[in-house]
């Protein structure tokens, strides 16, 4: 039998084996994907969260509310330019309403102006309770 025709018959039943070796990855990795909960470190444990069903909330139930600083209840309260009284500390101070926007983070801000003539300060509250103005001064008119 000639070479060439040899090398031909080994080439014909090799490819076979060259196909095995390329789809076997392929199955052993997609292997996991049949069964999620199958074993220790499957796809089962990637998945489990996903999957779990939703169970609404009671009728009627309202979610916890939050305890409202006194001067966060009054800006929320009020509308920009609204003028009135906030206790604080047991010292009820006078209090103006300046502006009122949405933070990045999607909650409702509005800026105070605590105190009287000379002694006004600038608070900021966002939803429930007090923030930090993230620029110095920008309360000061």
């Amino acid at each position: 039998m000639a070479a060439w025709k040899m090398a031909a018959l080994w080439v014909a039943a090799a490819r076979p084996r060259v196909a095995l070796l390329a789809v076997l990855p392929a199955v052993l990795l997609l292997g996991g994907c049949a069964d999620p909960g199958a074993g220790p470190g499957g796809m089962g444990e990637l998945l489990s969260g996903l999957s779990a069903p939703q169970v609404p909330p009671p009728a009627g139930s309202q979610p916890p509310r939050l305890p409202m600083d006194p001067l966060a209840a009054f800006a929320m309260a009020h509308p920009p330019g609204h003028e009135g009284s906030v206790e604080i500390n047991g010292v009820a101070e006078p209090a103006r309403v300046l502006r009122a926007y949405h933070a990045a983070s999607g909650l409702e801000c509005r800026e105070v102006m605590l105190g009287s003539l000379g002694q006004e300060r600038a608070q900021l509250a966002c939803g429930p309770e007090l923030a930090q103005p993230l620029l110095r001064g920008s309360g000061r008119r």
